[in-house]
């Protein structure tokens, strides 16, 4: 007789605080806890409830879920309750004697909850309903398999550019960025293919990680190239625009949060997240902002940290470059996109100390209708390398039945 031996991984999450777990042993790259309960640390009173979350588990299968409690010297009871991926799995109620047939206030004993194996698990959840003072938490103990390693396939047109393999179930993928191609700019991975269309698709950002549930398919998503002189502000009027890095294509976005900062975003010209309202002075060197979606001003105070209030910004602008700045006690600070935070490397938009000169900052025309075009196959040449310039400052796209003519940033839709 052969037999099969399957080697499962422990993972073990300790209480720490009413809020807290402290994960160890086997550890899911991609999983993430959440604990909460409603009295203090494990305890659970009658009426109170523990629920310890777990998400992004990969496709793992689990084996067996224990968790170690103890009661009070005479006294303790509750349900138990597991929940997979939304569904109820197992419930167990009772008090701790029934259980362990004596009440112990001294050692913590384990609980199993789960009567059999559940495959494909992406999400639980574990919960406690007090009835009977008290139950104490003191961890949970998890047996599970990993998921198998998936792999995505990465497309360019009808060609694989490259094929990305998990180190291990559950690990995920980092999805590269990729270069402009043939008259059309890289905007992110799609999930699913298409020829041209003018709405733009859902998107997976590029330089990022992406969890794997099964084996997978990506087509590098592009937009048709506008001419520059198109899309960016060279002439500064009242009007609705993107205030851009065009280096990093990171875009202002939203509106200031509680530590006075914002939080960039990739940038699409259509989204009315990254849609800002500007008003100009006579002389064009004094503005004011406004996010247009939610009609919140935009402005500084005097501890440097962006706020929620109307604040007179300086314009430096020089052809088609546009950097905003503040000046704070006789001293100058850029309105900068790309601002590094300490430790994980994020970035988030604040005022940087420096004086205003030639930067990639700049101010963009948000896209108007019909005028976008996408295409997971930018072999097909339908970028604007068929743009025909037919005078300075104006150009022809194109689009199906229909000329996108653009003549000095105004757009004009002209069926043939």
């Amino acid at each position: 007789m052969t037999w099969l031996t399957i080697i499962l991984s422990i993972l073990t999450l300790t209480v720490d605080s009413k809020n807290t777990v402290i994960a160890t042993g086997d550890i899911p790259p991609s999983v993430q806890a959440s604990y909460n309960c409603s009295f203090q640390k494990g305890t659970v009173r009658q009426g109170d409830e523990a629920v310890l979350e777990l998400s992004y588990l990969a496709g793992m299968t689990i084996s067996q879920v224990d968790v170690y409690i103890r009661s009070n010297q005479s006294g303790g009871a509750g349900t138990w309750s597991v929940s997979i991926d939304g569904q109820t799995v197992a419930m167990k109620g009772g008090s701790f004697d029934q259980w362990f047939g004596a009440y112990d206030n001294t050692r913590y004993h384990p609980l199993s909850l789960l009567p059999k194996s559940y495959q494909g698990v992406q999400e639980m959840t574990i919960r406690l309903q007090g009835s009977v003072n008290s139950l104490y938490i003191e961890k949970y103990v998890i047996a599970y398999t990993p998921a198998p390693a998936h792999s995505v396939t990465l497309m360019r047109g009808n060609e694989v550019y490259q094929t990305l393999t998990e180190m291990t179930g559950g690990a995920g993928v980092f999805l590269p960025s990729m270069e402009d191609y043939n008259g059309w700019r890289f905007i992110g991975w799609s999930e699913t293919e298409f020829r041209q269309t003018s709405t733009r698709p859902a998107l997976i950002a590029p330089n990022t990680q992406c969890f794997l549930l099964e084996d997978a398919v990506l087509w590098a998503a592009y937009e048709a190239m506008l001419p520059e002189d198109s899309i960016y502000v060279s002439k500064l009027t009242d009007g609705e625009y993107l205030y851009v890095n065009t280096q990093s294509q990171m875009a202002l976005s939203g509106v200031p949060d509680k530590n006075g900062q914002m939080i960039p975003e990739f940038m699409d010209r259509t989204a009315l997240n990254q849609l800002y309202s500007m008003t100009f002075n006579a002389a064009k060197d004094t503005a004011y902002i406004t996010h247009a979606a939610t009609g919140a001003p935009i402005g500084y105070d005097y501890q440097c940290k962006l706020v929620t209030a109307a604040s007179p910004w300086r314009v430096h602008h020089d052809g088609n470059e546009t950097i905003l700045y503040a000046t704070i006690a006789n001293k100058n600070y850029i309105l900068w996109l790309n601002i590094t935070d300490g430790g994980g490397g994020n970035s988030h938009a604040g005022l940087l100390p420096a004086e205003p000169q030639s930067s990639m900052l700049k101010l963009v025309f948000p896209a108007s209708e019909n005028e976008q075009v996408y295409t997971c196959h930018p072999e097909s040449g339908m970028g604007f390398e068929r743009i025909q310039e037919t005078q300075k400052n104006e150009y022809v796209l194109p689009f199906g039945c229909y000329d996108l003519i653009i003549r000095n940033g105004e757009k004009e839709l002209r069926m043939r």
